[in-house]
């Protein structure tokens, strides 16, 4: 009755099909919305960008105008209230007019340094996503080893309790019971191993989502694997149009020419304009005046300063254009690997579904069909299960990996599947 007990077991998962997804899951795109609205990073990010955003308006005006009063002709013996015998008042207004040209330029300059941190905060985003989708592979990779190490529990437990019926009869050896019962807690080790591994992955997702590290994530999880086949081609030149690195570089670039306009502009003089209304007060005339004035940048004590600030910035604009070429070498790089990855893993798991796991099935079946006759050891029955459950969890092992190359194909190309397919 054991004996059938065991076979039993064996059979149901020999032709039990691999699941590749359960009821009562979280969909993925729900996490990666949670993960946008409340993730640290991002938030600090949005700030930034909210902040770069507010430059913008106070680049573009002038700088507040200067006014005041001068006690002028003052007695010395009405120190110190100038007010007492006071001769000559003189009210003024004063104010600074930049050259043209100039705000206009500090206004592209932080136009383009907002945008240049917006595509900071994409690129920060993608990335975030990459990483709570690597977590969320990993989760279910993990929940699936867990359900295979549960069921070589209970196959390990029965085999122990049927050899040593075996030696108690005198039909058994007593090394079975021994092999049987090191690789039960062999099993049990790596279940309470499992756990932590869950335990730990969960905790990340938690930190990603803003959640306290040990809330409870009650998930099964479900893994879409349809991907079709990519070109090289094709998703290069979606990343070098999308990658909100590129689009920023771009923006950098367009900053530091603005800037270069901006210092070659300090080489023409900014004007200064003085009103000034003089109240006399023992005479009853009163007066006005005006006064116009310009800095002087060429000063031969002064022109360095601003020569330099154009070189500086000239060599500022060349880094950006390398840094832009380099980031694009990167990318294409970057596409290239995360192609290879998806396709190498499609073509491992695609080989362990529908070859390896129905070899490794029919290995099983027919060693317990020569068990059944006293043809071999119940040894070679075991070592051909655990080649079944190896072989599944090689299989969610490239499950996992291509669907992490998916996502590190989504961050090279600055896309979603869906974009990518549509584009």
């Amino acid at each position: 009755m054991n004996k059938l007990k065991l076979f039993i077991s064996i059979l149901f998962i020999v032709f039990s099909e691999t699941s590749f997804s359960q009821n009562n899951t979280l969909n993925l795109d729900s996490l990666i919305s949670e993960v946008k609205q409340n993730n640290p990073q991002l938030k600090a990010l949005r700030n930034k960008v909210i902040a770069a955003e507010s430059k913008i308006g106070q680049v573009s005006t002038w700088e507040p105008p200067q006014i005041g009063v001068e006690f002028f002709n003052t007695p010395i013996e009405s120190f110190p209230n100038p007010f007492e015998n006071q001769m000559e008042y003189d009210y003024f207004i004063q104010q600074m007019f930049p050259f043209p040209g100039k705000i206009n330029n500090m206004k592209k300059a932080a136009q383009n340094n907002a945008s240049m941190t917006s595509q900071e905060y994409f690129t920060l985003e993608k990335k975030i996503i990459r990483d709570l989708e690597n977590s969320y592979y990993e989760l279910f990779f993990i929940q699936k080893k867990i359900e295979i190490n549960k069921d070589n529990q209970e196959l390990m437990k029965q085999f122990v309790e049927i050899a040593s019926r075996q030696y108690e009869v005198g039909m058994g050896k007593q090394p079975d019971i021994i092999r049987g019962q090191t690789e039960l807690s062999t099993l049990i080790n790596e279940g309470i191993n499992l756990q932590k591994e869950e335990t730990d992955t969960k905790t990340m997702i938690n930190v990603l989502l803003n959640r306290e590290a040990n809330s409870p994530i009650e998930i099964v999880l479900e893994i879409n694997d349809t991907i079709p086949d990519l070109t090289y081609e094709r998703l290069s030149r979606l990343g070098f149009e999308n990658r909100p690195e590129l689009k920023g570089m771009q923006f950098g670039i367009e900053m530091n020419k603005s800037e270069l306009a901006i210092s070659r502009t300090e080489y023409y003089p900014d004007l200064m304009v003085r009103l000034m209304y003089k109240n006399m007060t023992n005479t009853g005339n009163d007066f006005w005046s005006a006064m116009f004035g310009v800095n002087v940048p060429l000063a031969f004590w002064s022109k360095n300063k601003f020569t330099k600030k154009v070189e500086e910035n000239e060599a500022n604009i060349q880094k950006a254009e390398e840094d832009f070429n380099s980031m694009k070498n990167m990318i294409a790089y970057e596409v290239q690997n995360a192609l290879v990855k998806l396709e190498t893993n499609r073509n491992l798991k695609d080989l362990s579904k529908n070859t390896i796991i129905p070899q490794a099935q029919q290995t099983l079946q027919s060693t317990i069909a020569t068990y059944q006759t006293g043809k071999t050891e119940f040894l070679m029955v075991l070592d051909a299960y655990k080649m079944l459950f190896n072989s599944r969890v090689d299989y969610y092992m490239y499950l996992m990996n291509f669907m992490q190359a998916k996502a590190q194909l989504e961050q090279a190309v600055g896309l979603k599947l869906n974009e990518i397919i549509s584009n």
